[in-house]
C-alpha cells in the first residue's frame, strides 16, 4: 500500500499542462480503425498494443492529422472533419465549434447537438458530456432467427486541468444466449442474470474516475482492456470478458519508452466452502478472491518500431498482496504459493510475453507477439500478421493473421488461478490447443462507409492433441457498415458458416452449416 500511495503522489506532483483521460470504449472500431490506418500512413504515431485509447489521446492524434491535411486522400480528409466533431470536444477551449445541427447555439456554455447525438456543457472548469445508448442486432438463417436489444447511456467529462470521469450502463436482452464462458466467440463476455433459459439479460457497467499529467496517468476504472496488437482478437489479454474493477498507471517520460502496469479484481466464481454458510432455503455461497496484475514495458528504439515486453500473475489469496502492488516485481520469482498454504486452491500461476510492432515502410504495419503460460513450451501461443492500408489502391486495405495456442496456453493446475475472470478466456477466444487464420480485405468508397470481406478458419483439438478436432469453423463474410453519425451505424452481413464438433462450443443458431443474414442499428456502443 505505500507503494501504491508513493506513485499516486509522484502522479499528483506535475501540474504544468493540460492532460485529461477518459477511455474511449474498444467498440467504438470506426475510430480506432481510422487512428491505425493514419499510423499504417505514417502521419501519426502511436502503440497500438496497449487499448483502449483515451478521448485525448485520439484528439491530439487528429490534430496532428489535421495539421498534416494535405497528405490524406478526399475521403480521408472528410474522415477526419467527421471525427473533429467529436474530439473537438477536448480540443477546443469552448463550444464556439458547434454551429451545424444543434439546438442552443446561441448559449455560451452548453450545445444540443444532432452529430454526435449528446448534451454538452463546457466552461473554464468543468466539462461534461450525455449520451445515448441504443441498439439491435437481428439475426436469420436455417435454423431460425435471435436478436440482441441494448439501450442505457453514457457520461464523460473533465474537473479542471487533469480529472477525468467517465460512466456507462447498458441494459441487454438476447432472445437465444449467444455468448457463454463455453462459446468459441469473439462476442463480449455477459454476466447473466439468474438461469436463463432461451433468453436472457444481463447489464454492462463500466466506468470510473483518472488524474493525468503531461508525461502518463493513474486510474481506477471498470471497463475492458486490451493488450497485443491483432486484426482479429489478442492472445494475450484480449478484453473479452465482462469489465472488472482495476487500477491502472501509464507513463511515458520520454519518447522512446512506455510502461503500462494494471492491477485488478477479478471474479472467480470459485466456492469457497469454508466460508458458505446455510440460509432459510439454501445456501449463502462465497466465492474466492482472485486478482491480476500485470506490467507491460514498451521501447521504441527506432521511429515506428515498439517492442513490448511484459509479464502478469493471476493469483488467489484471502487479502491482497503488497507485493503486487509493484509495478516493476518479476513475478515468477516472487515465491510459488499464496495464502501460506491454508487451502489446496490456494496459489498463482505467472505469464510473460513480447509484441513486435513496426509500421517503418509506409501503408504496412507487421506485427507478432508471444504469450507464455508458466514458462513452458506447452503454453505458449503466438500471433502473426499484417495489414496493408491504400495501397496499392487508395481506400483500400488488407490484413492476415495467423494464431496458434498450445495445449497448455491458458491453462491452470488450480481453478482459482485460471486465466479468466467470470470463467470467459483473458487471452484469446479460442483458449488453448487451436489454431486461427484470417484473411481480410475492405474497402471504404466513401466517408463511413465500409465495404467488408473476410475468410476465416477456427479449429479446436480434442484433449491435447490440435490433429484430432472437437470443433471447426469456417466462415466466409461480407458486409456493409455505415456510420450515419458519429457513433451511429448501420449494418448488413452475410456469413456463410460451416461448422462440426462439439455443440457446447457454438449457440444453436449458429450449429451446422448455415447462411446467415445479420442486420443492425445502433448509437452509442
Amino acid at each position: 500500500m505505500k507503494r501504491f500511495l508513493l506513485f499516486l503522489l509522484i502522479a499528483i506532483l506535475p501540474s504544468l499542462v493540460f492532460a485529461q483521460v477518459v477511455y474511449q470504449d474498444l467498440t467504438a472500431t470506426g475510430i480506432y480503425q481510422f487512428i491505425d490506418e493514419l499510423a499504417n500512413l505514417s502521419i501519426v504515431s502511436v502503440n497500438s498494443a496497449v487499448k483502449p485509447y483515451s478521448r485525448k489521446f485520439i484528439a491530439e492524434k487528429l490534430r496532428e492529422a489535421n495539421n498534416r491535411k494535405e497528405n490524406l486522400n478526399k475521403r480521408q480528409q472528410k474522415e477526419l472533419d467527421f471525427y473533429l466533431r467529436d474530439y473537438n470536444l477536448e480540443l477546443q477551449a469552448d463550444l464556439s465549434y458547434i454551429t451545424q445541427n444543434s439546438f442552443f447555439k446561441k448559449k455560451k456554455n452548453f450545445r444540443l447537438p444532432f452529430n454526435p447525438l449528446s448534451f454538452e456543457y463546457k466552461d473554464s472548469l468543468f466539462t461534461f458530456s450525455l449520451r445515448p445508448v441504443l441498439g439491435i442486432s437481428y439475426i436469420i438463417n436455417e435454423n431460425g432467427t435471435a436478436y440482441h436489444r441494448w439501450n442505457g447511456a453514457e457520461v464523460f467529462g473533465y474537473v479542471g486541468k487533469h480529472f477525468g470521469f467517465y460512466a456507462s450502463l447498458r441494459d441487454n436482452h438476447e432472445s437465444q444466449i449467444l455468448v457463454t464462458p463455453d462459446y468459441l466467440t469473439q462476442d463480449e463476455g455477459a454476466a447473466w442474470k439468474g438461469s436463463p433459459k432461451g433468453g436472457g439479460d444481463y447489464s454492462e457497467m463500466r466506468g470510473g474516475i483518472t488524474f493525468a499529467w503531461n508525461w502518463g496517468s493513474v486510474a481506477f476504472v471498470k471497463d475492458h482492456f486490451q493488450w497485443g496488437d491483432h486484426n482479429h482478437g489478442s492472445n494475450i489479454l484480449s478484453g473479452r470478458t465482462p469489465s472488472f474493477p482495476y487500477f491502472n498507471l501509464r507513463m511515458k517520460p520520454v519518447s522512446w519508452f512506455e510502461f503500462n502496469y494494471t492491477y485488478g479484481w477479478l471474479v472467480s466464481e470459485v466456492i469457497d466452502s469454508s466460508k458458505s454458510y446455510p440460509i432459510a432455503g439454501g445456501t449463502r455461497a462465497s466465492y474466492f478472491n482472485k486478482y491480476f496484475a500485470g506490467s507491460f514495458f514498451t521501447f521504441t528504439p527506432l521511429a515506428r518500431l515498439d517492442i513490448s515486453l511484459g509479464n502478469s500473475v493471476i493469483y488467489c489469496a484471502d487479502n491482497i498482496n503488497p507485493a503486487y502492488l509493484s509495478p516493476f516485481l518479476f513475478y515468477f520469482n516472487y515465491g510459488y504459493s499464496e495464502g501460506s498454504g491454508k487451502s489446496p486452491y490456494y496459489g498463482k500461476e505467472v505469464q510473460t510475453f513480447l509484441n513486435i510492432s513496426s509500421r517503418n515502410i509506409k501503408h504496412l504495419h507487421i506485427y507478432a507477439d508471444l504469450f507464455v503460460n508458466r514458462f513452458s513450451l506447452k503454453a505458449i501461443s503466438y500471433k502473426a500478421g499484417f495489414s496493408l492500408s491504400d495501397f496499392p489502391l487508395n481506400n483500400l486495405s488488407l490484413s492476415a493473421e495467423y494464431t496458434r495456442n498450445n495445449s497448455e496456453a491458458y491453462a491452470s493446475g488450480l481453478s482459482t488461478t485460471t486465466f479468466a475472470s467470470n470463467r470467459y478466456n483473458l487471452g484469446h477466444y479460442l483458449e488453448e490447443n487451436s489454431q486461427e487464420f484470417f484473411v481480410a480485405l475492405s474497402f471504404k468508397p466513401l466517408r463511413g462507409l465500409n465495404v467488408d470481406a473476410s475468410w476465416m478458419l477456427a479449429q479446436h483439438g480434442e484433449g491435447i492433441n490440435l490433429k484430432s478436432l472437437d470443433y471447426w469453423n469456417q466462415e466466409l463474410c461480407a458486409s456493409v457498415k455505415y456510420e450515419v453519425i458519429n457513433n451511429a451505424y448501420v449494418y448488413l452481413e452475410y456469413r456463410k458458416s460451416w461448422t462440426a464438433g462439439n455443440v457446447k462450443y457454438n449457440p444453436s443458431i449458429y450449429q451446422g452449416n448455415t447462411n446467415n443474414l445479420i442486420t443492425g442499428i445502433n448509437i452509442g456502443f
